[in-house]
């Protein structure tokens, strides 16, 4: 299991905002998994949609009387009942039902639940949707990851991370044995990168020939 950055935004957004969370950016950099995270481990009833895999989810919010109506709509269509105060409903690849994000502001303001949602590509689509709920989502970018989060999920302590902090703080060398196993590792996350499938066959396996493989099935 991969340990993100967005992962803290993530719980933070939800102790401090009534907000729908939504995450942006480009496909498999691990929104949905991000969201399923979350919900796992605060132990939230998740409420998943997803419109890419499922357009016949897009009737739920055809002439739907009220936000009531259109969460007994949600709640038939995945099988699940909504508790109010531990339901997480997640619409993912949203981009693809702008109906649900116009509805969002309803949902938010009626309160038992909460919303997060998440697409790629947004950019575009959202340029046609008529009434953008602001002040209703909240946005979070996310991306590939970075060379931290890279050292986490090899295994480098966090005390070796945050001495490179305060050596850079301080503006003295890092210690010449770490500097040599991080320059390495940098080496090797130039050639892995920050795709979070990628990074996980190479975590398991060590195998370059399965991270290539991975990686041009994720380019094709």
């Amino acid at each position: 299991m991969l340990n993100r950055k967005i992962d803290r935004q993530i719980e933070y957004h939800f102790e401090n905002s009534k907000s729908a969370l939504l995450l942006t950016g480009a496909r498999q950099v691990g929104k949905t998994y991000a969201v399923r995270k979350f919900a796992e481990k605060n132990h939230y009833i998740l409420i998943e949609l997803n419109f890419a895999l499922h357009p016949e989810a897009k009737k739920i919010f055809s002439n739907a009387s009220d936000v009531k109506d259109l969460q007994l709509r949600l709640s038939a269509f995945t099988h699940k009942t909504m508790v109010p105060g531990k339901t997480l409903v997640f619409f993912d690849e949203v981009q693809e039902c702008t109906e649900a994000i116009t509805c969002i502001k309803s949902l938010v303001d009626e309160g038992s639940y909460m919303y997060a949602l998440s697409g790629s590509l947004l950019g575009i689509e959202l340029k046609n949707i008529r009434s953008f709920p602001v002040g209703y989502v909240t946005e979070y970018p996310m991306f590939p990851l970075d060379f931290e989060e890279f050292l986490w999920a090899v295994g480098i302590p966090d005390s070796v991370i945050e001495n490179v902090h305060d050596a850079w703080k301080q503006k003295r060398a890092v210690d010449a044995f770490i500097h040599e196993k991080l320059m390495k590792l940098f080496n090797l996350y130039l050639l892995v990168g920050g795709m979070p499938s990628v990074v996980q066959i190479y975590t398991d396996t060590n195998d370059l020939t399965q991270v290539l493989n991975n990686q041009r099935a994720l380019l094709n």
